[in-house]
């Protein structure tokens, strides 16, 4: 009899142990759980913030403000336009279109 209640004895002990180990596993499961929910509100507000601003740099607008003043950049007219017939060229590649 006394084996018994040894035996259950330690059945329970380490029973207890193992729900204490469980709790403390959920618990740091948890909080990593939280930390990477947290990350990912971050990581979407970031990516909210960068669309806002890629929407407001692609703007034609500034687009062409940039080329101009930046790269020095100016519009395409007729009368800088060069035009070169496939005649004066005849050494082409068969893979280069000519129309």
């Amino acid at each position: 009899m006394t084996r018994l209640n040894l035996l259950l004895l330690l059945i329970a002990m380490a029973s207890a142990m193992l729900v204490v180990r469980a709790q403390y596993e959920a618990r740091r499961t948890f909080a990593a759980l939280d930390a990477a929910q947290q990350r990912a509100m971050q990581l979407q507000l970031d990516h909210d913030r960068l669309q806002v601003e890629v929407r407001a740099l692609s703007v034609p607008g500034r687009i062409e403000e940039l080329a101009r003043n930046t790269l020095g950049l100016v519009p395409v007219t007729p009368a800088r336009t060069d035009y070169i017939s496939a005649a004066r060229l005849p050494s082409l590649p068969a893979s280069i279109p000519t129309r």
